[in-house]
């Protein structure tokens, strides 16, 4: 039997997106199921413990050192407003992982107010490779933001404080200066060294640093941490500190910054209590528990790109039944 040949040109478009499509759908539904989220919690806006600014919780580095090399600086973006309010770098206000060429890791609270409004991406900026804020330097790259996606459970006082700026532009891969930081794929144990870096606040209501600082925090477990916050927090939280001096912590301006454990993103700065204050660590939300709504959110190119190629296919049939 002879097939038409309009058949054929349909049959030679329709099998390879036919198996496209079943691939990406399998890949994306197999994982919604991970997408449960917990017992939400909220941190009470009594809370003593909690730096506050105008009511919102803010984050800073304090106690921490500046590095001598670029081990961490180029993981990581100054998240900006977009226009700077007297000089270059004084707009900063948090920060963020460089997690691929054109994606940014932060905090949920980064990006979405009291009201819940999520910012509008023409509203933000990323700078990166430069380790020093205020500097332009041949490294320096500024970028345009084009998507704001903070997690759809997050709440303004409590769990899942994660979000993805996804970029305009890619970064380009010859820059030295600003590289990929891979995603933890598995749970850090307790008692695992890590750092922390930004330009947050040298200590409680104070300066925010020029330089990137660093900081050496230890992960403790989860015990410890409900201890510490009795019922704040919350499953998908990680808790990290300096036991003993207390002495180095996250601080304002630190927001959305990496836990980087082993060269791997194992958390991001949400919250916590007045830089540096005793027996308060710093709360982290997990990577790890958020890997799937990572992969999924970031996949949206990629529904994206479904969409096309539906619509390519039906003015294809159109075309050849006509």
């Amino acid at each position: 039997m002879q097939i038409p040949l309009q058949l054929l040109h349909i049959y030679y478009h329709l099998v390879p997106l036919l198996a496209f499509l079943a691939n990406a759908y399998g890949h994306l539904h197999g994982r919604e199921h991970h997408l449960k989220h917990g017992k939400e919690i909220g941190l009470p806006i009594v809370q003593p413990n909690i730096t506050y600014d105008g009511g919102d919780y803010k984050m800073l580095i304090t106690g921490g050192y500046k590095p001598t090399g670029n081990t961490l600086n180029k993981y990581v973006v100054s998240i900006r407003t977009s226009r700077a309010t007297a000089y270059f770098g004084d707009n900063h206000f948090c920060v963020g992982s460089i997690i691929s060429d054109n994606l940014i890791l932060t905090a949920a609270h980064c990006v979405v107010d009291r009201r819940k409004v999520v910012t509008r991406p023409h509203r933000l900026v990323v700078v990166a490779g430069a380790s020093n804020r205020f500097q332009r330097q041949a490294s320096t790259v500024e970028m345009k933001v084009r998507d704001v996606l903070p997690h759809q459970h997050f709440k303004r006082k409590g769990a899942h404080d994660i979000a993805l700026l996804r970029l305009v532009h890619h970064f380009p891969d010859d820059n030295d200066f600003v590289k990929i930081i891979p995603l933890v794929n598995k749970i850090v144990p307790p008692g695992t060294s890590c750092q922390i870096i930004g330009w947050g606040q040298l200590f409680f209501r104070g300066p925010y640093s020029a330089h990137a600082i660093v900081a050496n925090l230890t992960v403790f477990s989860q015990a410890y941490c409900r201890r510490s916050y009795r019922n704040l927090f919350h499953e998908t939280m990680i808790c990290a500190g300096k036991r003993g001096k207390w002495d180095m912590d996250a601080c304002r301006g630190d927001s959305g910054g990496p836990l980087i454990c082993d060269g791997h993103v194992v958390g991001t700065v949400s919250w916590g209590s007045y830089c540096g204050e005793k027996g308060r660590p710093t709360i982290f939300t997990s990577v790890y528990h958020h890997r799937d709504w990572i992969e999924i959110t970031s996949a949206s190119d990629t529904v994206q790109l479904i969409k096309l190629h539906l619509w390519s296919l039906c003015l294809l049939i159109i075309y050849f039944l006509l």
